[in-house]
């Protein structure tokens, strides 16, 4: 959508001047021909035909776990609109895993989802069959403490290296006592930079430690994906980081029965939809269609 430098009050070309900020901080402008004053909207919302209503609505559907194409169909919307609107709900949480802090006891593991999309397969040098599955298979290095606050990035085709583990999480760590892990070396180089103990739960016959939460952190991950079977692999990223939001924001606030979870989740409408807002860089549905999620780690290897 083309961006003209115009007077939103009477359509003056280049007219705009600078005029302090409100109390909130935003910039406000001056018109040089009719001298009022205004806010620029640069808000995703600003060329959305439907209402902040419909939008809020929409975020309520998606933290329900509702397929896109049933939420179409509820919201009597455009399925290209939906598919629109959630890009601006996954760009808004671009960036929260990255302040996610984990203390205490922290499990450490990883989980792999197959490469289905045949452009990203990995075949065999004389074109007999796939190449060995594990080059077929996204690594996702998951994160949790005892109190169920979680983290899960992408980090390569195959096995993990150790120096995945410091670039993905090493910001991630606040207080760590203890590593309970399941005896990958990959994940040792990272687990030294700390000065705490580690067990290998694998390992451990006094029974007192296991991989039962991290586990259950997994099945619950794929459970969530093979709902929205058919997204494109190169917004796996973008999936994991709204479901570890979602999970979070739950376990945090603990809610005691149904009534109390669903304040909470209409709190989490109006946090996301105020995420949204605050991005002030316009997000058109081209940006949507050219942005290249995870295509480099996809194309590795090739």
């Amino acid at each position: 959508m083309p961006k003209y430098n115009t007077c939103p009050k009477c359509g003056s070309l280049n007219s705009k001047i600078k005029h302090g900020k409100t109390k909130n901080g935003t910039q406000r402008y001056k018109c040089k021909s009719c001298l009022k004053t205004f806010i620029l909207n640069e808000s995703p919302t600003k060329y959305l035909q439907n209402s902040d209503y419909t939008l809020k609505r929409f975020i309520g559907l998606m933290i329900d776990d509702v397929a896109l194409d049933v939420i179409a169909r509820n919201l009597k919307m455009n399925i290209k609109t939906t598919h629109y609107y959630r890009y601006l709900v996954f760009h808004s949480l671009k960036n929260y895993q990255e302040e996610v802090k984990l203390s205490g006891k922290i499990l450490i593991d990883e989980t792999f989802m197959r490469i289905q999309e045949s452009q990203y397969k990995l075949y065999r040098p004389d074109g007999k069959g796939i190449r060995g599955l594990s080059f077929n298979q996204l690594c996702i290095i998951t994160l949790i403490d005892l109190t169920g606050i979680c983290t899960a990035k992408i980090s390569s085709r195959a096995m993990a290296l150790p120096d995945d583990y410091k670039r993905l999480f090493n910001h991630n760590i606040k207080a760590v006592k203890l590593f309970i892990h399941d005896g990958n070396p990959k994940s040792y180089q990272f687990m030294n930079q700390f000065n705490c103990n580690k067990v290998d739960a694998r390992r451990d016959y006094s029974e007192n430690y296991s991989t039962d939460l991290i586990d259950s952190l997994h099945r619950n991950i794929k459970r969530y994906l093979f709902k929205h079977a058919g997204y494109r692999l190169k917004n796996l990223q973008y999936y994991l980081d709204f479901f570890v939001y979602r999970h979070n924001h739950l376990l945090s606030k603990k809610p005691k029965n149904k009534r109390q979870e669903l304040i909470i989740k209409n709190q989490m409408i109006d946090d996301l939809f105020l995420k949204i807002l605050s991005n002030k860089k316009s997000i058109t549905y081209n940006t949507y269609l050219n942005d290249k999620g995870i295509t480099d780690i996809l194309e590795s290897h090739m």
